[in-house]
């Protein structure tokens, strides 16, 4: 916008009372060209002096963007495509290592400035939590943590359970034991595009894809889902225990953990109970 076209919208929202004297000050003060774009937010009662200043500072307003834990590359794509309609941006331009969190852009902003921002946040801390890891986790590169690090977010909300479940998974993978993680098969049924709103069956868990980690050993090659820095967290200090299983207690989202089979056989049927 012009200065005319400042002056303009400034005087129709009352945030100065002439447009005209507005212009004239900007212009004798020599301050138009030092005017910056943006959103702002002005109180009712404002003097031409700090309308000036916070046009000049560029005080713009930030909006926020949150990204859920565990929504998918589908979802984050929407929203940036809803802010920049305009937006070239495609799936496989979002990336695996982004963290779900809050982020602030500019109503100026385009999508792939914002999502570049949100990549650089998203490296910093994941770089900061890598060096800062347990050294002994069997994991070779910040990628494998964003991996089981979304599983783990899929696993449970419970804050307290995700080292629990991140150590689970940990010894699994040490014992070179199949993951068997339910949100695996989901991830590989709908690859997020879509939400399953049915129970898994028997063979639903026999479906041949690579993010099946009840048919295949080891990590899923991508996330299944954008985990958070508490799940992230998890992984990179993950509760050493001897424990190999877990199952849903159907209670808050908490868990029954327990070191061998025949005690998870009797966790399940527990679980079931809870459910009559």
């Amino acid at each position: 916008m012009n200065l005319e076209e400042i002056s303009q919208q400034l005087s129709s929202k009352k945030i100065v009372k002439n447009s005209h004297i507005f212009k004239i000050w900007v212009k004798l003060s020599f301050q138009e060209k030092k005017l910056k774009f943006g959103e702002f937010l002005f109180e009712k009662s404002n003097s031409i002096y700090d309308v000036t200043k916070k046009l000049i500072n560029g005080d713009v307003v930030f909006r926020k963007l949150t990204i859920v834990e565990g929504s998918s590359k589908y979802k984050l794509l929407n929203i940036l495509k809803e802010i920049d309609p305009k937006s070239s941006l495609k799936y496989d331009d979002i990336g695996d290592m982004i963290v779900a969190d809050t982020y602030n852009y500019q109503i100026t902003d385009s999508a792939e400035k914002i999502l570049n921002d949100i990549r650089k946040i998203s490296n910093d801390f994941s770089q900061k939590i890598w060096s800062e890891r347990d050294q002994t986790i069997p994991l070779n590169s910040v990628n494998e943590i964003f991996i089981l690090a979304s599983i783990v977010e899929k696993e449970t909300s419970v804050k307290d359970e995700k080292p629990i479940i991140s150590g689970v998974f940990f010894n699994r993978l040490n014992k070179n034991m199949r993951l068997q993680s339910d949100p695996t098969v989901i991830f590989a049924i709908t690859e997020g595009k879509y939400k399953l709103k049915r129970k898994l069956t028997r063979k639903d868990l026999k479906v041949k894809s690579v993010h099946n980690t009840y048919v295949n050993k080891g990590l899923p090659p991508k996330i299944i889902g954008f985990p958070g820095k508490d799940s992230l967290l998890s992984v990179t200090f993950p509760k050493k225990s001897d424990l190999l299983y877990f199952v849903s207690k159907n209670k808050g989202g908490e868990h029954y953990f327990s070191s061998n089979y025949k005690q998870h056989l009797k966790n399940i049927k527990a679980s079931k109970d809870e459910k009559k």
